[in-house]
């Protein structure tokens, strides 16, 4: 028999830290919404913060399990924060990132960074 704890106990005892994590990603895209200057449209201003949350959930999700256990906490605090601030365009990049290493054909999402004029 295995020692391992059952997948779902293992994702309840990570539950603080991604809710955390959550938390201070839409937070910080909020607090970058309502600094911009001009008028702010809420369903825009809210989808972006929901999707800077889920942003820097999944970053720090992916740091939790390449980086040294004895890591601090706050290394993930801020990472959380500087995902939810950058927004959640890195899921556009991550996802790109992913496809490229799977072979599979890249796709276009609602929050993926225009493309490069540039040739």
């Amino acid at each position: 028999m295995s020692d391992a704890a059952p997948p779902t106990s293992a994702l309840l005892l990570w539950l603080p830290t991604l809710a955390t994590a959550f938390t201070a990603g839409t937070i910080t895209q909020l607090a970058r919404q309502l600094a911009t200057p001009g008028t702010l449209r809420l369903r825009t201003t809210l989808a972006l913060a929901v999707a800077a949350g889920i942003a820097a959930l999944s970053v720090v999700a992916l740091l939790a399990v390449t980086i040294p256990a004895d890591t601090s906490p706050a290394l993930l605090l801020a990472a959380a924060c500087v995902t939810g601030w950058s927004g959640p365009s890195i899921l556009g990049r991550l996802g790109s990132l992913i496809e490229r290493r799977l072979g599979l054909p890249s796709t276009t999402q609602p929050f993926d960074p225009p493309a490069d004029p540039r040739p």
